[in-house]
């Protein structure tokens, strides 16, 4: 007996130790899985969204229809195997318990609008009708996760593309309940497609199934879509259901519960008094489509009637004509027997009508040779099915000359901070940060919201000046030499006194675990560089406790030292390398700012190649990719996204030790530097540049040549024009063409040589040269 106990004593230790080392092996393999998916995230991303990025890019510029054709597949083809990357990653968040939600103002018009867009290629393709419809007593401006409510649309909306033939899909939001601090919408997509079993949708909602295996084959799809949404609508308070019958469509509808936003993000379309109560008919094969125009079009207080032919449209306008006629009419263009372009040309040229109504062109297919047609009929405006209250609202009004009376705008004038965040007016901040660029970045947001900001260039110095001064928060960035943010807030919350106080770091790491890394080190939140004004404020109206304080607006160094600001000062229309426009909204619409920062950068990184290049040699990898990191960084706050991208390539093949790949990710970071180098030049030729002295006497003898020979080696897009540049620039110095002789550097050191001919040109004309035999 005690042997027989003894054997399974023995056997019940040798269970629990397997057991043991199966949970330890389950638990490696989950966290290898967990890495895993966040390495090839990144690595993924990475080239989908140069690929993304370039075709959009393209798709600006001057193509053919047929390569315009290709670049649009490329693009949709791109963002759908972006689609299944998110939906993998998204599950495995799912599976930790990680996934989080947002909650941040948005506009639920805006979000649908985005949705139909993406899909609406997909549907017109097709041939079919792509429909949305908001009620009116939706509200508009929610707060929430926009992100993930577009996602659970997205979704929706591309199964019901897939699963679609013919027909129509409708995508509509209603008000399910309505309370003073919050509303819950229903929200649904209807489609006219293969439907599906009752077994069917019992497993619908399972993760990596789908009606069956051979629908998986004949559509494709992960598998994951159905189950995500669901997840993410139970994470939003609310519920999802399908209604289908075999060959009869499917509805999918689900509900979200929201905050409400301001009253003053609501858009009220206030039509003026003179076409109020404007008579308009509706002309559409499609009972849908009829439903969701005239839905919108009676929320404007117009009189609405709809008819489903070209035929029925003739008749109705002659009945009309002897009572109250139209105004106008909205015609589909894709109709049976008659099309719109047809039945508006009888409008025009065979019924008399004493009184003309405006004819609007709605068609799902935007193609060129579509709308040149409809305008040989007398059509200059068309409306692109779907279209939202907003666009539809807009193109009426400005089809009968009317400026929209809303107080919404699509795209808003420069923020005053000072007037959306009064409630934290005068709050202390202590903005820990080493690089000069990104201080100044950073102090020019926070003070022209009134902030009242010191500096500290290190995690030591913040320490120190946490211990002396009283701060509302602490901005605290994360790489740093001497002492970096984490160590520097382990140590500030070691004081019982600022345990409480807030910490917010601010990386340019936005990957997995950045978030959870800042929470460890005892911080409340983080935001991402390059800094997004909208979402800076967002954390900081979160953790500034609001009330009055002296608003000063004023920038001290921990030190106390003030720094002045200067007056804002013009820029040119473009600038090689940088995107102008989202550096300009970045920085809040400052110019004298966006052009000391160039400057400065230019300053700092003109030779950071070949530093980035001897710390290799000297085998101090760490201090390279900090300056790699570092130069990502300030690259963003300038909107210069080739040297932002390429740097961040290069940080992250030095973290990788990819020793075979550091001189083509240096080259590719000079080959990105190039271009922004040549904007600051001639942001400071323009800068320091003198008017011309009627005393200077120009030689045009000695000049005449050497111009003759830039022109010749610009026509031959040689780059050694840089250097014929160079020794012209010598010869005539300031007297003459300063701003010419700027272009021209910034268009040659980019390499645009097209460019260049403009202001060679002038320089000619000036000179009273014919380039003629030169270009």
């Amino acid at each position: 007996l005690e042997k027989r106990v003894g054997d399974r004593t023995h056997e019940l230790q040798d269970t629990n130790e397997q057991l043991k080392v199966a949970k330890d092996a389950a638990e490696a393999a989950a966290r290898a899985k967990g890495e895993f998916l966040a390495n090839m995230s990144h690595e993924i991303r990475t080239p989908m969204s140069a690929i993304i990025g370039f075709s959009g890019l393209a798709l600006k510029t001057e193509l053919t229809g047929k390569l315009r054709d290709y670049l649009n597949k490329i693009e949709s083809s791109a963002k759908s195997l972006l689609g299944i990357i998110n939906d993998i990653l998204d599950f495995s968040k799912i599976e930790a318990g990680k996934l989080e939600m947002e909650t941040i103002p948005f506009r639920l018009d805006v979000i649908i609008q985005n949705i139909a867009n993406i899909i609406s290629m997909k549907a017109a393709d097709k041939g079919i009708d792509l429909l949305t419809v908001i009620s009116d007593d939706v509200p508009s401006a929610l707060v929430g996760d926009p992100l993930r409510l577009g996602q659970v649309l997205t979704n929706l909306a591309n199964n019901a593309v897939k699963f679609t033939a013919a027909g129509h899909i409708l995508i509509k939001a209603e008000l399910a309940e309505d309370n003073p601090g919050h509303c819950i919408l229903r929200i649904s997509v209807a489609d006219s497609g293969i439907g599906m079993t009752p077994e069917q949708m019992e497993k619908l909602f399972s993760a990596f199934s789908q009606a069956d295996t051979s629908i998986t084959r004949q559509f494709g799809g992960t598998g994951l879509g159905l189950a995500i949404s669901k997840h993410l609508i139970e994470m939003m308070d609310g519920e999802i259901s399908v209604e289908s019958e075999p060959g009869r469509g499917s509805t999918f509808t689900f509900t979200a519960k929201f905050l409400k936003g301001s009253e003053e993000q609501e858009r009220p379309f206030l039509v003026s008094a003179d076409i109020t109560g404007l008579k308009v008919l509706v002309v559409d094969d499609s009972e849908q489509a009829r439903e969701a125009l005239t839905d919108q079009l009676t929320s404007f207080r117009f009189e609405v009637v709809s008819v489903d032919s070209g035929a029925a449209a003739l008749t109705e306008l002659v009945r009309a004509a002897s009572d109250k006629p139209y105004d106008l009419v909205l015609m589909d263009w894709k109709m049976p027997v008659i099309d719109g372009i047809e039945a508006s040309k009888r409008i025009k040229n065979e019924i008399k009508l004493e009184q003309m109504p405006l004819i609007i062109m709605v068609t799902a297919f935007g193609r060129e040779d579509i709308i040149q047609e409809a305008q040989k009929a007398g059509i200059t405006n068309f409306i692109i099915k779907p279209a939202s209250p907003s666009l539809l609202f807009d193109t009426i009004m400005q089809a009968f000359g009317r400026e929209a009376a809303t107080t919404f705008k699509p795209h808003p004038e420069p923020k005053d901070w000072t007037e959306i965040r009064i409630e934290i007016e005068g709050a202390k901040i202590l903005l820990v940060e080493d690089n000069e660029l990104n201080q100044q970045v950073a102090v020019e947001i926070l003070t022209g919201a009134g902030l009242k900001v010191e500096l500290a260039d290190n995690g030591r110095a913040a320490v120190e000046a946490v211990a002396k001064t009283e701060y509302d928060l602490v901005l605290m960035d994360v790489q740093m030499p001497v002492m970096g943010g984490y160590e520097a807030t382990r140590l500030i919350r070691q004081d019982i006194r600022f345990r409480e106080l807030p910490i917010v770091a601010m990386t340019a790491h936005a990957m997995r675990g950045a978030k959870e890394e800042c929470l460890e080190a005892g911080m409340d939140d983080y935001v991402v560089k390059p800094i997004d004004p909208e979402q800076l404020f967002a954390v900081l109206t979160k953790w500034i406790k609001p009330g009055l304080r002296q608003k000063k607006g004023e920038v001290k160094t921990a030190s106390g030292q003030s720094e002045k600001q200067d007056a804002p000062v013009d820029l040119p229309d473009t600038l090689a390398g940088i995107e102008l426009e989202a550096a300009l909204e970045r920085l809040n619409r400052n110019k004298r700012l966006l052009r000391q920062l160039i400057l400065d950068f230019s300053g700092k990184y003109v030779a950071v190649t070949d530093e980035i290049r001897s710390l290799i040699a000297a085998g101090d990898l760490p201090s390279a990719e900090r300056l790699a990191h570092t130069l990502k960084g300030i690259a963003g706050n300038i909107s210069a996204t080739g040297v932002h991208r390429a740097a961040g390539e290069l940080e992250l093949g030095l973290k990788k030790r990819l020793e075979e790949d550091y001189d083509r990710l240096i080259s590719n970071l000079d080959l990105s530097l190039q271009p922004v180098l040549a904007s600051a030049g001639f942001l400071e030729q323009t800068l320091t540049e003198k008017q011309p002295s009627p005393n200077v006497v120009i030689d045009q003898g000695q000049i005449i040549p050497v111009f003759l020979k830039l022109a010749q080696l610009v026509q031959d897009s040689n780059p050694d024009a840089e250097i014929c540049l160079a020794s012209l620039k010598e010869m005539i110095g300031g007297a003459m063409c300063a701003q010419e002789i700027g272009q021209l550097q910034q268009s040659i050191n980019s390499y645009d040589f097209d460019a260049a001919q403009s202001p060679l040109q002038r320089m000619a004309d000036a000179l009273g040269l014919s380039l003629r035999h030169n270009t």
